[in-house]
């Protein structure tokens, strides 16, 4: 339908247009011919002389002389021309007579002739018109051509394009209905735009898949890791309620129970952490920050809580930063109680603050059993832990949640590690 009105409005288009190119083109040539007749007169011992050249007719243009009276001195008009007894010099008029249209004009050569003769030339509309109309014609085949091949195109593109489509329709259809998200979208025509499409809607599809699979294995890991601290308790609880007990035993009890917990309640704490900040509600308050000093803070009190049985050195060095402080504290006491957790009685922990092509980082080294290098890449995984021995000690969110602060204030946390060498994590921050 619209290549349908495009070619009515061409059409239009070339039929007005023609018009007005055909009635401008054909006063410059009738002035442009009497203009040329005009130079072959001249008066010769007072005689009119005609020289070789001079046509009283040519294209269907009337050439006539006329004296200062409007006789004809030489040259006819054409049929049904009725002659005025007036004249407009270089203008080209129109006349009608008969029923029949007429253009007309006049011009006089003063140098050689003075103001006694006139050139007049005079072409019937229908003699002139009737040579444009061909290619006007011509025109309009020529637009009638292009909409039917347009046309045939359309549909043969039309088909290959739809065919494209109502497969990549049906894929998706299946995906809504069965959460098929394993399926993938196919197209067989060779059209760039369609396999741009087709694999973007693939990339999407891969970024669900990835993504629901985590969201299953979060709920698995998580399932797994309140099942261990919910059974302790239950067994302290039923082992309490089985027999009686002696004050020790009941503190005793008391105590695991309240270490369980707490171990679920920070896990509960860091789980709503990561989920504030994946939503983005967690508002990041900005302000200046002087990294030495929490730095130094968080060590003071993690080397109280470790006792004699690790050793933090710190190496401070000037390191402002903007920021959430109490997020970036998060994030680097998980960095400092994971390397004290993984590196007690394996030698001190090294933290260390400085400034590096534009940003300011923190660093914490242990001197532990370490992380296999095709682990690395692993270990921001919510719930991750490398391997069974580290399955007692920690619950596998403070790595991500540090990531996830260090992301939300544009910056990052790199780890260099090898099996017994010890790892060391270096959280960096965009510098003042």
């Amino acid at each position: 339908m619209a290549a349908f009105v495009m070619a009515v409005v061409q059409i239009l288009f070339v039929n007005i247009w023609s018009n007005v190119a055909v009635e401008y083109d054909v006063r410059q040539n009738l002035a442009r011919e009497v203009r040329r007749n005009l130079k072959y007169i001249e008066i010769r011992d007072g005689e009119l002389y005609f020289a070789e050249g001079y046509e009283q007719k040519q294209d269907g243009i009337y050439f006539l002389l006329l004296n200062d009276k409007m006789e004809v001195v030489a040259g006819s008009y054409p049929d049904k021309f009725v002659p005025d007894e007036g004249a407009t010099l270089n203008h080209t008029r129109i006349v009608k007579c008969r029923g029949e249209t007429f253009y007309v004009h006049d011009m006089q050569k003063i140098k050689t002739l003075g103001t006694g003769y006139i050139m007049r030339g005079v072409v019937r509309r229908a003699d002139i018109f009737s040579r444009y109309q061909t290619l006007e014609y011509f025109s309009y085949l020529s637009i009638v051509a292009v909409f039917g091949i347009v046309t045939v195109c359309g549909l043969v593109l039309g088909r290959r394009i739809s065919g494209s489509l109502k497969g990549m329709c049906r894929t998706a259809e299946t995906i809504g209905r069965d959460f098929s998200i394993s399926e993938r979208m196919e197209h067989n025509s060779r059209f760039y735009e369609l396999a741009v499409l087709t694999d973007a809607e693939n990339r999407m599809l891969d970024r669900i898949e990835h993504a629901v699979k985590e969201q299953e294995q979060f709920t698995s890991d998580a399932a797994h890791e309140l099942r261990t601290p919910v059974a302790v308790i239950s067994a302290q609880c039923q082992s309490v309620a089985g027999r009686e007990q002696s004050r020790e035993e009941l503190l005793e009890a008391l105590e695991v129970i309240e270490r369980q917990a707490g171990r679920i309640n920070a896990m509960i704490a860091q789980l709503l952490h990561l989920s504030r900040l994946d939503q983005e509600q967690t508002k990041i308050r900005r302000e200046e920050i002087d990294l030495v000093e929490i730095v130094q803070s968080v060590c003071e009190d993690e080397q109280e809580k470790a006792g004699e049985s690790v050793a933090i050195e710190m190496r401070l060095n000037k390191a402002e930063t903007s920021g959430d402080i109490s997020l970036i504290m998060i994030a680097f006491r998980n960095l400092l109680t994971n390397a004290i957790k993984f590196g007690a009685g394996c030698g001190g922990i090294e933290v260390e603050t400085g400034t590096k092509d534009g940003e300011v980082y923190v660093s914490v080294r242990d001197h532990g059993c370490g992380i296999k290098e095709e682990e690395l890449e692993r270990i921001f995984q919510r719930f991750y832990k490398e391997d069974k021995s580290r399955n007692s000690q920690g619950i596998g969110l403070g790595l991500p949640l540090a990531q996830k602060i260090a992301l939300r204030h544009g910056g990052r946390i790199t780890a260099v590690s090898g099996a017994g060498e010890g790892s060391t994590f270096t959280l960096f921050l965009p510098g003042m």
